[in-house]
């Protein structure tokens, strides 16, 4: 009894994963049928997800780049939520549990907007933002094309590659440099936002202390 739901879910992200492929499913049991095809790939993913939020700008923060035989794609918008909604992929599969190519993505996008902040003197005495004040409110989809995988875990949805990570962190942080740089708007906005998590975050660490 197989559930239509659940493998037009799979193949809808399988068209979102791989832009222009095209993918029909017809249930013979209900007559329902639909067609999946998305030429703008990661980018509409991120679109979709983010249907019902507040985007911060209107169009994803799109890359690409390929290093040593890892093809790296990445779509990035940022909303007006305190949650962080980060997907990751490797060869089409849904890496639930992360692994290196995320923890790559992360590092890039803390030192990239730290850099970016200081550079334009947005941050108060010395002041830095952790992981956690970057990634408020981001939606990503980070999609990775590995000739060998290696999967961790039970569930094999961790990627374990070593070198996917440094592959990962040096496109992510050379091409959101690059962005920030001939979009300085969009740049202000993201590290205002994170700004704004930072001082929260201290805000409810000094009220705990006080409490206690």
């Amino acid at each position: 009894d197989l559930s239509y739901e659940t493998i037009a879910a799979r193949l809808k992200e399988m068209a979102f994963l791989n832009a222009g492929l095209r993918i029909e499913i017809t249930d013979e049991r209900s007559g329902k049928h639909e067609i999946f095809k998305y030429d703008g790939g990661i980018n509409e993913f991120i679109l979709y997800i983010n249907r019902n939020k507040n985007p911060l700008h209107p169009e994803p923060i799109y890359f690409r780049g390929e290093r040593e035989d890892v093809q790296v794609e990445v779509a990035i918008q940022y909303t007006d939520s305190y949650t962080e909604n980060v997907f990751t992929f490797v060869n089409n599969i849904n890496t639930h549990e992360g692994g290196t190519h995320l923890a790559g993505f992360k590092g890039a996008l803390t030192r990239v907007l730290n850099d970016y902040g200081r550079k334009n003197n947005m941050f108060a005495n010395g002041q830095s933002l952790s992981g956690e004040d970057c990634r408020e409110g981001i939606t990503a989809v980070i999609s990775c094309k590995v000739r060998i995988p290696q999967f961790e875990g039970q569930t094999k949805t961790k990627l374990g590659n070593s070198e996917v990570r440094g592959i990962v962190e040096s496109i992510t942080y050379e091409k959101l440099s690059e962005f920030f740089e001939e979009h300085p708007a969009v740049a202000r906005t993201i590290i205002d936002k994170a700004i704004i998590s930072s001082r929260a975050r201290e805000a409810a660490r000094k009220a705990r202390e006080l409490t206690r």
